[in-house]
């Protein structure tokens, strides 16, 4: 009876030593649920990742360095000037006025077609936007420098009031410049009017003469011994004719400025002066100044002779003995 227990006690505690033991191989509910966290997430992380790189991947502008080109510039603005007047044409024909109508008569259309559609409000909110758009792209040809005939009559139209009182402020605007320009280009008073300034006319013709003398001299360097020998004379020649009207010039040919024309000049005794002073002038600074290193050179005679024409051209540009009364 004992050994019939004592069996029974044995097999009872075999029994729950098994479930024990498998129960320690099973994993539990809280583990398998966290490790299948842990894959959804590792997989979720590894499939966004990607996608978040992405997005905060910015690639970089790299501006056009042909963009500021002339011709590229000039393209551009004719396709903005294009676009503007295809859109401006397509928004007149809704309103039925034309391509060239002023600012009152968009006006008196936008006013007969709002009568038109006085009922429909959509229609008239419609007619207002067209009109905006109008006036609006005819300022923005205004400001991109596309600026036509029909905006400039749009805005007297609009400001001509306006436009008045601009005009009479440039034109005071510009009087004061002339008074300004005129008073830092007086002379002093001990040259008596001897000195004035040159216009371009003036300039041009002395940078012409005497620039072609020293490209001569230069191409040809056995001219320039030649030409030292007449380039004073030249000067005295454009001194004397600066000033003189084209009546009292004609007939009188180069014999004029020397004196030997009709009438005696008293002004040709000045550009004479004038004349040698200059030829002096240049002699004393081209040689008496030159340095000894210097005077042996190849181009040193070349750029003599253009220091001296340079004086000369100097001259003639802003001496003027002759004095119209």
């Amino acid at each position: 009876m004992a050994s019939s227990s004592m069996i029974v006690l044995l097999v009872v505690v075999g029994g729950v030593c098994l479930a024990g033991s498998s129960n320690a191989f099973v994993p539990s509910s809280t583990t398998s649920s966290y490790n299948s966290n842990a894959m959804r997430t590792s997989v979720s992380v590894s499939s966004s990742s990607p996608l978040q790189a992405t997005k905060s991947l910015t690639i970089p502008n790299i501006p056009n360095p042909f963009q500021q080109l002339p011709w590229n510039v000039e393209k551009a603005q004719r396709r903005t000037a294009r676009k503007l007047k295809l859109e401006r044409s397509k928004l007149h024909r809704e309103l039925g006025i034309a391509e060239d109508a002023t600012y009152e008569q968009i006006l008196v259309a936008t006013q007969l077609l709002t009568e038109r559609a006085e009922g429909d409000k959509k229609r008239t909110i419609q007619i207002e936007v067209i009109k905006d758009k109008i006036l609006q792209i005819r300022l923005n040809e205004r400001l991109a420098g596309l600026m036509s005939d029909i905006v400039t009559k749009d805005a007297k139209a609009q400001s001509g009031f306006e436009s008045t009182g601009n005009a009479l402020e440039d034109g005071l605007l510009e009087a004061k410049a002339e008074q300004a320009k005129d008073k830092g280009w007086n002379a002093p008073a001990w040259t008596n009017g001897l000195i004035v300034k040159p216009d371009q006319a003036q300039i041009k013709g002395q940078v012409r003469l005497w620039g072609i003398l020293s490209l001569i001299g230069l191409a040809l360097p056995p001219f320039i011994q030649y030409s030292n020998r007449f380039t004073w004379l030249v000067c005295i020649a454009q001194l004397s004719f600066r000033g003189m009207p084209k009546e009292q010039l004609e007939g009188g040919g180069i014999a004029m400025s020397f004196g030997g024309g009709p009438g005696s000049k008293s002004h040709i005794k000045t550009a004479w002066v004038i004349g040698l002073a200059v030829s002096l002038a240049g002699a004393f600074l081209t040689y008496g100044l030159m340095p000894e290193w210097a005077k042996g050179q190849r181009m040193t005679p070349f750029c003599v002779y253009t220091m001296r024409n340079f004086l000369y051209g100097t001259a003639c540009c802003y001496f003027q003995p002759y004095k119209n009364k």
